[in-house]
């Protein structure tokens, strides 16, 4: 008696939407057939893509299927399908506490609840509404526990890029530049940038991502966002000069960072955190200043270090110490000799300038390799005479 009254509200639902909805007759007279024909899988594509459709993108038409229809097949899908469907309902919701109410319970549901993708997907959008309606600190456990189980997930699913979305969004909300610029560039791995998102999202997240790059506390390397396409999409716009400041600050040009002063100064943040900034393209100058050494001959006196950085002599110091307590280098200072040995630098993505640098190196390598072969073969004689 209860799957008669089940079936009948199912069809009576798929009814209204047919009379409030003609031009999608055929799709909804699909959906009755399957449903009577009990060909859950077809019914469950074809309600995927109908629950889709632009007119359902505000209204409440949608709610009573979650009653209906849907409960009817709820243990007969693929828990991430139902999921997907259930969120289109999701969003005709207009009260977040009811919407947050019927994700919890869709979480826990018996046919979901041993799906990690299909929880994952649940809480994602469960965070995104609270981020909203509620104090972020309420959020912090939320993501900190759905991003170790996605970790623990092999590949790229659809559900990794919504919540990078997310998150990225969070830390946003929060003003923590270094997280939010990782979770940015993990969210954009996640996407074909040229063709899932609009010219305009492009733009905002390019500029935005490098803000965070510049003022993130810790990230000191800026070759992965420099290669990466989205900054394209600063080319040729009132933004285009923040291009130009990463670059300053991939090589640690100082002199680049201050000629470009007039535009990032009119960036509130950025004109805030000067002395922040300045901090830390002198630790990427030391770097660069190091790296185009050769190997061999790492070895920078103090007065070299401050003329290339523009600090005070007595300032040398204490760079270079702020360099290897955050082991952006390995090395020793010798006080006596005022002289610093560099024996590492910490491993970067290298720009197009830095790789033509590298070149040259191993070039330089490759023709000292082929005299000491020409030294030997002439020599071979005398070394042989000699043993």
């Amino acid at each position: 008696m209860n799957f008669l009254v089940l079936v009948m509200s199912s069809l009576e639902s798929l009814s209204i939407l047919k009379n409030k909805y003609p031009q999608y007759e055929d799709d909804i007279n699909n959906l009755r057939s399957f449903h009577e024909k009990k060909l859950w899988h077809q019914l469950t594509i074809a309600l995927w893509d109908f629950v889709k459709k632009p007119e359902f993108s505000q209204g409440t038409d949608l709610i009573p299927l979650k009653d209906t229809l849907i409960k009817d097949i709820e243990t007969r899908v693929n828990p991430l399908t139902l999921v997907e469907i259930l969120l289109c309902i999701v969003k005709q919701m207009s009260n977040p506490e009811e919407a947050i109410q019927f994700l919890e319970q869709t979480k826990n549901a018996s046919n979901i609840k041993n799906n990690i993708l299909a929880v994952l997907l649940c809480t994602t959008t469960l965070i995104n509404i609270k981020l909203q309606t509620q104090p972020l600190a309420d959020s912090k456990s939320l993501i900190e526990e759905a991003q170790d189980r996605l970790e623990a997930i092999d590949g790229v699913t659809p559900v990794h890029s919504r919540f990078y979305e997310m998150s990225s969004r969070y830390y946003m909300l929060l003003g923590d530049h270094a997280l939010y610029y990782r979770d940015t560039l993990r969210y954009l791995g996640c996407l074909d940038v040229d063709t899932d998102l609009t010219q305009q999202q492009r733009h905002e997240r390019a500029f935005s991502l490098s803000i965070s790059a510049i003022l993130g506390e810790g990230v000191y390397n800026f070759g992965e966002l420099l290669a990466h396409p989205i900054l394209n999409s600063l080319s040729e716009t009132e933004h285009s000069w923040i291009r130009d400041v990463l670059f300053a600050f991939n090589s640690g040009n100082i002199a680049k960072f201050d000629a470009l002063k007039p535009h990032w100064s009119q960036i509130v943040d950025l004109a805030a955190a000067e002395i922040k900034m300045r901090q830390k393209i002198s630790l990427l100058c030391l770097m660069e200043t190091a790296f185009k050494k050769p190997a061999n001959d790492r070895n920078l006196t103090f007065n070299e270090i401050a003329d290339e950085v523009r600090i005070q002599l007595c300032e040398v110091e204490l760079l270079v110490m702020k360099a290897l307590s955050l082991n952006l280098v390995k090395g020793s200072i010798d006080e006596l000799e005022k002289t610093v040995h560099i024996t590492w630098i910490q491993p970067r993505v290298l720009d197009k300038e830095q790789l033509g640098d590298m070149r040259g190196r191993i070039k330089g390598w490759k023709q000292a390799i082929l005299q000491m072969e020409n030294v030997m073969k002439e020599k071979a004689n005398e070394l042989i005479a000699f043993a």
